[in-house]
């Protein structure tokens, strides 16, 4: 992508001299962070940190910048100079500065803000986001779909085991106990009903194929049952 007077413009240039990184690629967050490295280091050096109690968060391009009520308009005219003054460029759209628990706001599929516990009472947190959660669901979905049913079981919990392992570590932040008994209960039932076409027989397939049989029979990779074991298994 190239910005021009016109807009933004698609070509092919950086690629036929062979020269650049592609979107998407491995190497592309690793340089963004090399990056990014200059404003984080002039943030700190120039004291807007410790005058503003402004602290930055980046992951690759993505950035956070938070700090004490009634300082983020100062921080965010900062911000705006210093990468000015570093040649890099930010999308304005994306670009906004919020003031929590009022408002809300994504940072790497996560939104964060005011939330409701069982109780009722509001707290500052994230969660996962439905849009990551859908997507995730789609996925086990295509793995476990009737047109791979010429693929034995375990070939498809081969490919399935990894996603369920990434798709729970992406989304361990925040109340996720609810995200992971949805993901073992969609995934066992995917997998139930391709046991079930293989051999035509009535029922769920519970009683034909239980919790033990597909984990530990198959190889079907089993989640934590709690986030309480998440984080003892982290410790």
């Amino acid at each position: 992508m190239e910005q021009t007077e016109d807009g933004e413009r698609r070509t092919t240039e950086a690629a036929d001299k062979n020269r650049g990184v592609p979107q998407g690629g491995p190497r592309s967050p690793r340089l963004a962070n090399l990056y990014f490295r200059r404003f984080v280091r002039a943030w700190k050096r120039f004291g807007h940190e410790r005058r503003r109690e402004a602290h930055v968060v980046n992951e690759a391009d993505d950035l956070v910048i938070g700090c004490r009520p009634g300082k983020g308009q100062q921080a965010m005219e900062v911000f705006r100079w210093l990468r000015t003054r570093l040649g890099l460029t930010v999308h304005e759209r994306k670009t906004r500065w919020g003031k929590l628990p009022g408002e809300s706001f994504d940072f790497l599929g996560y939104p964060s803000g005011r939330f409701y516990g069982k109780d009722g009472r509001f707290y500052l947190g994230t969660r996962p986001s439905q849009k990551a959660v859908h997507k995730l669901l789609l996925r086990i979905h295509e793995e476990t779909s009737c047109r791979w049913k010429g693929q034995s079981p375990q070939e498809r919990i081969a490919e399935v085991n990894p996603i369920l392992r990434g798709g729970c570590g992406d989304c361990n932040q925040g109340p996720g106990a609810s995200l992971d008994r949805m993901l073992r209960q969609d995934t066992e039932r995917r997998f139930r009903r391709g046991l079930r076409r293989r051999q035509p027989r009535q029922g769920t397939g519970y009683k034909q194929d239980p919790d033990a049989y597909l984990y530990e029979t198959r190889g079907l990779s089993e989640l934590p049952p709690s986030r309480r074991a998440v984080l003892n298994a982290k410790a």
